[in-house]
């Protein structure tokens, strides 16, 4: 909007330049300006004789007067600020943002209309001078044709006359191409016009239409007609079940971005694909004393699907994750599932430290690891066990872990890893898990060839997703070792209470890390909870849209949908939780 009042009075100085450079007032010879079938001068516009640009009765003045006139058209036109809007219409999640959106398009909308009547006025205002010029070019040739024809009577030979004969039609030729050339600007100028105006309406009606959706939602699950939500009261203090509105009774499900972050709102996006499915407005829940603010749905109602788990009947964060994002959890149960591993707490070692290595032992890399830490940032590498102490920091806890021997190769002797993804379940009677992997994936390959003696991070750490593993030729070969090493993981966490359950469903999508010896064994390095994810929209080519979609399936199965290629893998049991466990709070995991 802003921009749009830059523009506002870039046009207002381009019309009072317009009225600076004006010549001197003159009046218009009679008759001069006769009816005709081109272009009438535009409603509002100024007349001729105030803006100086009327036709001199002598045909030399004529030319310099209207050339003059068409340049300093030209001149308005560059100075006009150009019709282009930057406000478009885009998905609100709350009242506050669907009304300052409509404001700013309708904002947006009147001063686009009024600088696309500036531009048409200016066309209309060159049509006219143009048309000016034609029919004086016209009058022209009469008058050289009376000259010519006095001459030819008089008995003269009339070489003066034809000359300015000729000169008058090649003028008036001229100007009648001019003329045309106008109109076609005018009319171009009048429909460029008029469709941005109609594409900025047709914004202003998705705006209008969002709108009355949600003031329908609002009222509907204030009428009780939204989910209840295991955990939670009503606003009036009414215990959850109370209102007949079980899933089967009700016509819409709703939906709500309290802005947690992570996949929430993608997921929400991929439910509102569904028909019966409804954004749910969210607002303002509290501020910490940090300045944090946390939001929830508006009123505090339940939904079936928001970020925030509290206020959801489904919950798109796992309870116990911690045990699987955090490294040295990880490698306390799974440990041998993973390389060799060592922990480095405030720069000291926890438990025993690595060996030191055998003199003449082939070099390999060592890396240390920040244990909460994604995406290859804290990575780094070193030559010897000896080394890792030097690379930490205070207050900081690090795995440690040697390079496996004899890794799998790609192509160009890149080193590389797999992304591999899962789909974690917890079913709403607290105990039961499912797990399922996804038949495709990616790999991450490094832009270099390995070497061990080659301790860069463009050799060793592969973090990219470089493309996808299914034209892979071992892919067939490792794919039941990778679902079997994350079954084993699941099957391990469940039963030892580190997953915990939840009186409502909670799922998760997964990745896991896996890299493979040339013998094509498999080690796990890492799970990452909240992974890499893409969309069609943003990526045409290679996205994620078939494993979002296939998965929120699996989760609230509905008529149409499939789960893609989510293989199942098993279902296990965990330990019940508590009967007195605390309710879902912020970041519970």
């Amino acid at each position: 909007i802003s921009k749009g009042v830059g523009l506002a009075a870039a046009c207002r100085a381009g019309a009072a330049a317009a009225a600076m450079f004006a010549p001197p007032p003159r009046d218009l010879a009679p008759g001069s300006c006769g009816q005709s079938g081109y272009a009438a001068m535009p409603s509002g516009a100024p007349p001729l004789r105030a803006s100086g640009f009327g036709p001199s009765p002598m045909l030399g003045g004529s030319v310099g007067s209207h050339d003059e006139a068409e340049r300093r058209c030209r001149a308005v036109l560059a100075q006009l600020p150009p019709m282009e809007g930057s406000v478009k219409y885009r998905r609100a999640w709350s009242i506050e943002e669907a009304l300052e959106q409509h404001q700013c398009l309708m904002k947006q909308h009147e001063l686009q209309s009024s600088i696309g009547h500036n531009h048409v006025m200016v066309r209309k205002l060159q049509a006219e001078f143009a048309r000016l010029a034609s029919v004086e070019a016209a009058a022209s040739v009469r008058q050289a044709l009376d000259a010519t024809a006095r001459a030819t009577a008089g008995g003269a030979a009339g070489g003066s006359a034809a000359e300015a004969l000729t000169a008058a039609i090649a003028h008036a030729e001229e100007s009648a191409r001019k003329l045309r050339r106008a109109l076609h600007l005018c009319a171009t100028e009048e429909l460029r016009a008029a469709e941005k105006a109609r594409r900025m309406e047709e914004e202003i009606e998705k705006s209008n239409r969002e709108m009355v959706v949600l003031r329908e939602a609002i009222d509907d699950v204030a009428q009780g007609g939204g989910p209840d939500v295991a955990g939670m009261q009503h606003p009036d203090g009414t215990a959850v079940g109370s209102s007949a509105s079980a899933q089967g009774e009700r016509k819409y499900f709703y939906c709500s971005d309290c802005k947690v972050g992570g996949h929430g709102q993608r997921f929400c996006l991929y439910l509102l694909q569904r028909p019966n499915w409804r954004v749910y407005p969210s607002e303002k829940w509290f501020e910490d004393k940090n300045g944090q603010t946390s939001h929830c749905p508006l009123g505090r109602f339940g939904v079936d699907f928001a970020d925030e788990t509290y206020f959801s009947r489904i919950a798109m964060h796992i309870k116990g994750r911690i045990w699987l994002e955090d490294k040295r959890k990880l490698a306390e149960f799974v440990g041998d599932l993973m390389p060799l591993t060592f922990v480095i707490k405030d720069q000291q070692w926890v438990g025993p430290p690595p060996p030191p290595e055998a003199p003449g032992a082939p070099p390999m890399p060592w890396f240390v690891k920040e244990t909460d830490r994604n995406w290859g940032t804290s990575v780094t590498c070193c030559a010897r066990p000896e080394e890792c102490l030097g690379l930490s920091r205070p207050n900081a806890t690090y795995v440690v872990q040697k390079h496996i021997a004899d890794p799998l190769l790609y192509y160009n002797g890149e080193k590389c890893h797999i992304k591999f993804y899962t789909l974690l379940i917890g079913c709403a009677d607290g105990v039961t898990w499912k797990l399922y992997t996804y038949k495709d994936g990616y790999l991450s390959i490094s832009p270099k060839a390995w070497s061990p003696e080659d301790l860069s991070k463009e050799t060793q750490v592969t973090i990219i997703r470089t493309k996808r593993i299914n034209d892979w030729p071992h892919w067939d070969d490792v794919y039941p070792k990778c679902k079997a090493g994350v079954q084993e993981v699941i099957r391990r966490a469940a039963a030892e209470g580190k997953l915990q359950g939840r009186n409502k469903i909670q799922f998760e999508i997964i990745s896991a890390d896996y890299i493979v010896t040339a013998n094509k064994d498999v080690f796990l390095l890492e799970f990452n909870t909240g992974p890499v994810l893409k969309d069609a929209d943003d990526s045409p080519d290679v996205h994620d849209a078939g494993m979002v979609n296939g998965a929120m399936h699996i989760v609230e199965p509905f008529e149409g949908g499939n789960e893609d290629l989510w293989d199942f893998v098993f279902e296990c049991k965990g330990v019940p939780p508590a009967e007195h466990a605390a309710p879902d709070a912020l970041d519970d995991c």
